[in-house]
């Protein structure tokens, strides 16, 4: 039985949390601060549920994280931790002991599940991955992502100058992860048939993993000029500019895709957790259309973000709904069992 929480149970923090990083974009500062606090909440209830399920269970634990899919979809924790990070910069320019924090956490659970996931994927044959890999493994590349804009982020703010080398180098390889990943991806998609149940929530990761790629773009062009990089700025620029449109590709084959599975497979939109995954990629891309629109002035960009927003808000209320009613179903069976006599 497992007492500790799912691998990718942060992706609740990420999608919320980088809702409110998109409200604040927006300037519905009501709006981002319910949504920053209810991401806080989540993120500090989830470590609680962690530290319950980890006593007596480490050895479980290391077990499971020897197969790829755990180990890349326990990067939520990352994406989540750098999220709230950026969620708190923006949101109130600090607390600067707040925003360090969560870098370091995410950075430190990032230097222990990289050489995991990198000994795992090793571990195995090429065509075992390739029929196994799905949206959630790109969250490896969301998570480098996220602390390439942390990393940017504080060099601005402490003035080092070794840590717009580190945002830069973390968020090539972010790109590079993600292109392995895609391309095993691919490789599935042309060597058979695509069947309904490989359209799942987290497909919309595909483009998420782009997305935060162009907001970590901006980040990094911003640290480069501000420390007078100006070569390196318009590289990053040009980098930048190229993730979003990549990021725009995907939104309509995905789109399709879920439609058509949702025609095919009964009971497709009930609530599952994986359901989050497709919540963060809506509001990523909401993020990162805002910021790139400051530096690639392309007017209709601002509304598509704007028009991101909403969607990806009323999907995370619908999500949000869905596990609230789990919950509460749950809590009846538990109540039912204990007391037969309210069968």
């Amino acid at each position: 039985m497992r007492h500790g929480p799912p691998p990718d149970a942060f992706a609740v923090v990420m999608a919320t949390g980088i809702l409110a990083v998109a409200a604040t974009a927006q300037r519905y500062r009501p709006f981002a601060l319910v949504l920053f606090w209810i991401a806080a909440a989540a993120f500090v209830v989830l470590l609680g549920w962690v530290a319950v399920g980890a006593p007596g269970g480490a050895r479980r634990l290391r077990q499971e994280a020897r197969t790829p899919d755990v180990a890349l979809r326990s990067f939520t924790f990352v994406a989540g931790a750098t999220v709230l990070a950026a969620a708190v910069q923006q949101l109130f320019g600090g607390p600067g002991w707040a925003v360090e924090l969560l870098a370091a956490a995410g950075f430190a659970v990032w230097l222990v599940l990289l050489p995991l996931a990198v000994s795992d994927v090793r571990a195995r044959r090429l065509q075992e991955l390739r029929d196994q890999v799905h949206g959630a493994w790109l969250l490896v590349s969301v998570g480098t992502s996220g602390l390439a804009t942390a990393a940017a982020d504080l060099a601005v703010r402490l003035h080092v100058r070794v840590l717009v080398a580190a945002a830069a180098a973390l968020w090539i390889l972010a790109v590079l992860l993600y292109l392995l990943l895609v391309a095993l991806v691919i490789w599935r998609l042309t060597s058979e048939p695509l069947t309904p149940d490989e359209v799942t929530p987290d497909s919309w990761v595909l483009m998420g993993a782009l997305a935060i790629s162009a907001l970590t773009g901006n980040h990094v062009q911003a640290a480069l000029a501000a420390f007078g990089a100006t070569p390196g700025a318009a590289a990053a620029h040009g980098l930048t500019v190229a993730a979003q449109i990549a990021a725009m590709a995907w939104i309509v084959p995905l789109l399709v895709a879920e439609v058509w599975t949702a025609g095919r497979i009964p009971g497709f939109l009930s609530y599952r957790g994986s359901w989050w995954a497709a919540v963060f990629p809506l509001g990523m891309f909401s993020a990162a259309s805002a910021a790139t629109a400051r530096t690639w002035p392309l007017a209709p960009l601002t509304t598509l973000s704007l028009v991101m927003f909403w969607n990806a808000l009323a999907l995370w209320a619908i999500v949000a709904g869905g596990l609230l009613h789990q919950g509460a179903d749950r809590l009846l069976r538990i109540r039912r069992a204990a007391r037969p006599d309210l069968r």
